[in-house]
């Protein structure tokens, strides 16, 4: 990963800190944060750390999952694109996804248990990069490939800043609090913030700060399953079977 890269990514660590502690105020004892795909969970006992809470994480990389438990933190090892949750409905008060839903084909599934663990009026905190970006818009001026999604590259997804709030909020699943724009690249990151601030739409990253509604069921099954219905989504029938399943419950 290129320097710029890092850091930018390690601002965007750096606002979801932000964005994170101030929940401490409007959340009761006890508090409990689930940071979806925790790596070793250096980020998520920040989190931690800053809500007076424990913590959980989910991860299905052994090692990085060691080291996360190492922290003291309780993880779930599962595959996002299959398996449910362990946790029981509204048992999560803040859920963080850093930098996950790129990487994932079947977004449904994962997305509709980030809801039913998070309690009605908890707070999601979700980034992805943004295919919209001021660098992949001049990317394909050029005629070149996006950084953010690239055939032989690790993600298989691309968000476009007001894509990913759609998808976010689809059903009135949740109310959209706040979006950020984090990081110009190849600018060093934590010059940009002003930039950030009056043209988010066009910044490397997204986050998207949602609050959960009380809505049911999961608007991401009703759509995988309407899509499938007619035709149009073939690629994950164990997905809606699952997701239906789980949420007619």
């Amino acid at each position: 990963m290129s320097t710029p890269c890092s850091q930018v990514l390690a601002e965007v660590s750096a606002r979801l800190l932000e964005l994170v502690r101030p929940l401490a105020a409007r959340t009761p004892h006890p508090r409990r944060v689930l940071d979806v795909g925790c790596w070793d969970g250096a980020s998520t006992a920040r989190y931690a750390e800053a809500l007076g809470c424990a913590a959980s994480g989910v991860e299905i990389h052994p090692e990085s999952a060691d080291r996360a438990v190492a922290r003291g933190i309780e993880v779930a090892r599962l595959d996002l694109e299959r398996d449910p949750f362990p946790w029981s409905d509204g048992a999560m008060d803040v859920v963080v996804c850093n930098q996950v839903f790129e990487h994932l084909k079947n977004v449904w599934l994962p997305m509709s248990e980030i809801f039913r663990v998070l309690r009605p009026g908890g707070t999601l905190l979700l980034s992805v990069p943004n295919l919209s970006s001021l660098h992949n818009r001049a990317l394909l001026a050029l005629g070149r490939q996006p950084t953010s999604i690239r055939t032989l590259g690790p993600h298989v997804r691309g968000y476009t800043f007001g894509e990913i709030r759609d998808f976010v909020a689809l059903g009135g699943a949740f109310a959209i609090e706040r979006t950020v724009g984090v990081g110009f690249y190849p600018f060093p990151a934590a010059m940009t913030r002003a930039l950030c601030a009056v043209w988010p739409a066009a910044s490397h990253t997204t986050i998207v700060m949602g609050n959960r509604r009380p809505v049911a069921p999961p608007p991401w099954q009703a759509w995988l399953a309407r899509e499938m219905g007619e035709g149009l989504q073939t690629a994950y029938p164990e997905a809606a079977a699952a997701g239906a399943e789980r949420h007619a419950r």
